[in-house]
C-alpha cells in the first residue's frame, strides 16, 4: 500500500472513530438494591464526589395496572484517554419486584451493554445472596429468552433479544479492595480475586450463552475506574 493510501485510510478510520462518540449506546443498569446503581447514574451524569444518597433517595418505580412506569433514559458522555463515547440508560430500581423491569427496559430498547452492579456484601455477611440472586436472574433469563409483559405494539413481533455485551463491575473497591486487590487490578486479573467467587459459576452461564462478559472494579462515589471500565467494555466488540 502506498504512502498516499496508507494516509486516506487513516484518515478514514480518524473520521470513523470520532463520529462514533456522537452515535448514542444503548446500555442497561441493573442490579440489587443498594449495590450503587443510582450514584453510578449520577457519576456518569456529571463527574465528581457523589453524596452519600439516604434510604428515602432509593429508586423506586410508580405501579399501574401494566406493570411499573419505567423512568425516562437519559443520555451521558463518558471519557477515556481522550476519547468519548454517548451512552443512554436508565436509573433502574434493583429491589426482587423491579426485576421484570429491566428485562422490559432491555427488551424494549434492545439494550446493546448490559452493565451489572455488584457489591461486597457477601463478603460481610456469607448469608446475604442478593447480588448473586440479581446475576442469576439476569443470567438465567436471558438462557430461556423471556419475554416481559408490556413491551408494546412497537415490540409485538420481536420474539428474542440479546446483549453484544455484559459488563459486571464490583462496585465501591474502596471499601473493599486492598493492595492485593490492587496489584490484581492493575494487572488485568482482577476476575480471580476471591471476591468474584461467590459469583463464578454464574460467569460461566454468560460465556455459555455466548455472551461476552468483562469483569472489573469501580468506586462509583468517588469516580474511580468508572468511564474507564465501562469504556474498555464497549471497545471490547
Amino acid at each position: 500500500m502506498a504512502s498516499g493510501e496508507i494516509l486516506v485510510a487513516h484518515g478514514m478510520w480518524e473520521v470513523i472513530r470520532s463520529s462514533r462518540q456522537f452515535v448514542p449506546h444503548s446500555v442497561g443498569v441493573y442490579g440489587a438494591s443498594m449495590t450503587g446503581k443510582t450514584t453510578l447514574d449520577k457519576q456518569l451524569t456529571t463527574q465528581g464526589e457523589v453524596r452519600p444518597l439516604g434510604d428515602d433517595e432509593r429508586t423506586h418505580h410508580k405501579k399501574k395496572r401494566k406493570g411499573y412506569v419505567l423512568p425516562e433514559a437519559t443520555a451521558k458522555r463518558i471519557r477515556s484517554h481522550g476519547l468519548k463515547r454517548t451512552v443512554v440508560s436508565r436509573d433502574m430500581g434493583g429491589h426482587v419486584e423491579y426485576q421484570s423491569s429491566w428485562l422490559k427496559d432491555m427488551w424494549q430498547r434492545k439494550v446493546k451493554t448490559i452493565v451489572v452492579v455488584l457489591d461486597h456484601r457477601h463478603l460481610e455477611d456469607v448469608s446475604n445472596t442478593e447480588n448473586q440472586v440479581a446475576l442469576s436472574y439476569l443470567v438465567r433469563s436471558l438462557r430461556s429468552q423471556t419475554r416481559p409483559k408490556g413491551l408494546g405494539l412497537k415490540r409485538i413481533f420481536q420474539r428474542s433479544y440479546m446483549p453484544r455485551r455484559v459488563i459486571v463491575l464490583m462496585n465501591k473497591a474502596d471499601l473493599w479492595m486492598d493492595e492485593e486487590a490492587y496489584e490484581l487490578w492493575e494487572k488485568g486479573f482482577i476476575v480471580r480475586h476471591s471476591i468474584f467467587d461467590a459469583f463464578r459459576q454464574t460467569l460461566y452461564e454468560f460465556q455459555e450463552a455466548n455472551i461476552p462478559v468483562r469483569v472489573d472494579a469501580c468506586a462509583a462515589s468517588i469516580g474511580w475506574n468508572v468511564d474507564d471500565a465501562i469504556f474498555k467494555g464497549l471497545m471490547d466488540l
